[in-house]
């Protein structure tokens, strides 16, 4: 028999082994082409049905669809080398040398690789369309056609390429510490079973919990950035020690009752046992179940509050700003707008302001109204005295702390005649004309002498007018809006630019609508629910092979083990019980740590939304949550057979 017939029949012998590895690899090329039918959709990125910026919401998934590939294939390829070391052991003692295993690997590798690429994209191309459809109906697009190019496959191979071979190499390497012996008795390498320190244990929950509270904190009060990224990097900290100590805690607590200890002996010193190999897998599912369920909930909340936040977030149901003489449109050509399409203005305000942009020396930006003109919207009696100011923040609701911390200030305007200085009266926040353009999130509400004082000045402040309409049903004000924003930018375009220092992001000359927000809203929240939820269930599919992975590695254990106990009286009821004892901590332990986590930062976040659908973020999240649950007690039970299944059968065969 030759080397030839030796791997042939390795690999008959071990084809379940070489289909999983080989699948899971085809999977994530199936992924990647998927989201390549949509980032590189020319026409679907451009089309004005979808609100601006709504797309670029795809960045999130993808980023995190090729972090957890790393993890993913990385395991992959572990797991299948570790089958494999007593293989190379025989070939080795056969009279194979390590440069001989290295060549093995690596043909096998990239003939595992290449079909694992052709069978992606087909794949990837058949699934993709189907992606792209559900996507574009759920966006409510029309008259876009699904296309593939050379892009797609360029993207989805060289992703997978680049994470595949960096593990190969990594594999190679380690083929230069092989020996006979090593290889020979990898299957019977002993765990080393001392006790956790259970201390670790309890400074891994000291931390998970200061970490909560610093951040709960930080979100009822100011929040500050740096307490999300202390929190994002010390709470897997201490999750993981938890979870590598478990065993320890386990013992300790039995400990204290030797009646249950002792009835359960094999069970918890297993445990211990498992734990030690195990902790890994269970710290990846336990924060990838949190990253899943947090954010596809977070998704749903957005779905369901799509419409409340709309209305949270824009006063008028249409807003925008004419300053100099860029968005001039006459009231009868609006009024006609809204003839043609079926809609009737209800209300029309129009406020004047100063856009104040100071001078090339000292720029700055500021929209300053008066007293009076504030006051003409009915929901205000401000009254500003002569060089003083008020700071009006369009929020309903802002913190206590904030405003204790808010403490007076004076403005220093530029002005020709030199600088003109304003001590500030008081703070408001109310909400009077709020949008979601956010450049007239805050108004300086000046007394009428100080303001037309700075409105005299010239080539640092220009006029504008705020004109702010309601409709009988802002809903079917899309046909308006869109209208409208093609006449003024043809207004615009004739008209010089005004001086901005504004953020690039933000456009002062922006049309801001209900509808506008909502669609964006539910355009959003619809796209990264879909994605996210197909992105969950991926990694849902991901870690059940992982698992699954797990149990095919100790299966040839565990049969030994299962044997020396059948010989001594254990029953098969009782071996299938144990087999479920050890099952459960593996399969429930990392998700229900990742619930936990995914409520506790849902708790949190959902601190710095309104207060009417603060409520709704946690609703979601114990929705995902249970059918995540129910989701892995099926796979338990499916995964519990099958093990039993394999376990019993050896026995009954010896």
């Amino acid at each position: 028999m030759t080397f030839k017939d030796i791997a042939i029949k390795n690999f008959k012998g071990n084809i379940k082994k070489y289909l999983i590895y080989y699948l899971c690899n085809s999977f994530i090329v199936t992924m990647f082409f998927m989201y390549s039918a949509l980032i590189f959709n020319e026409k679907l990125w451009t089309t004005s049905q979808i609100e601006k910026g709504v797309l670029q919401m795809l960045i999130i998934p993808n980023v995190a669809l090729a972090v957890f590939c790393i993890f993913f294939i990385s395991y992959a390829h572990s797991s299948f080398i570790k089958w494999r070391k007593k293989e190379f052991g025989v070939f080795m003692n056969l009279g194979m040398t390590t440069e001989d295993i290295r060549k093995i690997i690596i043909y096998e590798n990239i003939i595992v690789a290449l079909g694992a690429i052709l069978l992606g994209l087909l794949t990837g191309a058949v699934f993709s369309r189907l992606f792209f459809i559900v996507i574009t109906r759920l966006l409510e697009v029309r008259g876009i056609a699904y296309t593939i190019g050379f892009k797609n496959f360029i993207f989805s191979v060289s992703i997978f390429l680049g994470i595949y071979f960096v593990n190969l190499i990594t594999t190679i390497t380690t083929t230069y510490k092989f020996d006979i012996i090593t290889l020979l008795k990898e299957n019977r390498k002993v765990q080393n079973n001392r006790v956790g320190n259970p201390l670790l244990a309890i400074v891994g929950i000291a931390i998970v919990v200061c970490a909560s509270i610093f951040l709960y904190l930080e979100f009822m009060g100011r929040y500050q950035g740096q307490a999300l990224l202390l929190s994002t990097i010390s709470i897997p900290i201490g999750v993981y020690m938890i979870i590598s100590q478990f065993g320890g805690i386990l013992i300790k607590l039995c400990q204290k009752s030797k009646k249950a200890y002792y009835n359960r002996l094999i069970f918890i010193t297993y445990m211990n046992s498992k734990f030690k190999e195990t902790r890994k897998i269970i710290f990846i599912l336990s924060i990838l179940v949190a990253v899943v369920i947090f954010y596809v909930g977070a998704m749903l909340s957005f779905c369901i509050t799509a419409e409340k936040n709309a209305v949270y977030t824009n006063t008028y149901d249409i807003s925008y700003a004419e300053i100099k003489d860029k968005n001039i449109i006459s009231d009868e050509k609006v009024e006609r707008i809204a003839v043609k399409n079926n809609e009737k203005i209800k209300e029309h305000k129009t406020l004047e302001f100063i856009y104040y942009y100071g001078t090339n020396k000292m720029p700055n930006l500021y929209i300053l109204m008066t007293d009076k003109e504030i006051n003409k919207l009915g929901k205000t009696n401000l009254k500003v005295g002569k060089g003083k100011f008020i700071s009006l923040c369009q929020f309903d609701k802002i913190d206590e702390t904030d405003k204790n911390n808010t403490g007076t200030f004076n403005l220093n305007f530029s002005l020709n005649s030199g600088i003109y200085e304003l001590c500030e009266q008081e703070v408001v926040y109310k909400a009077l004309f709020k949008s979601s353009n956010y450049c007239y999130s805050n108004i300086i509400v000046l007394n009428e002498s100080d303001y037309n004082f700075i409105k005299d000045q010239k080539n640092i402040c220009a006029l504008g007018r705020f004109q702010l309409y309601n409709f009988n049903d802002w809903k079917t004000t899309k046909p308006i809006v869109e209208e409208l924003k093609s006449e003024l930018d043809i207004i615009n375009k004739n008209t010089k630019g005004i001086p901005s220092t504004l953020n690039k992001h933000e456009n002062p000359l922006e049309i801001a609508s209900k509808i506008g927000s909502y669609n964006y809203n539910k355009q959003s929240a619809k796209l990264l629910l879909f994605t996210s939820g197909s992105l969950g269930l991926f990694f849902f599919i991901a870690t059940a092979i992982v698992l699954f992975l797990k149990l095919l590695s100790d299966i040839d254990s565990d049969k030994k083990r299962f044997n020396s106990m059948y010989k001594i009286g254990i029953s098969d009821e009782e071996i299938k019980q144990q087999i479920g004892s050890e099952l459960k901590p593996l399969f429930f332990i990392g998700p229900v740590i990742g619930i936990i986590l995914a409520f506790t930062y849902t708790i949190i976040f959902s601190q710095d939304a309104a207060s009417n659908v603060r409520k709704y973020p946690i609703y979601s999240n114990l929705i995902v949550s249970l059918i995540f649950l129910f989701i892995q007690i099926v796979y338990y039970f499916v995964c519990k057979k099958i093990y039993c299944d394999e376990i019993l059968e050896e026995l009954f065969i010896q």
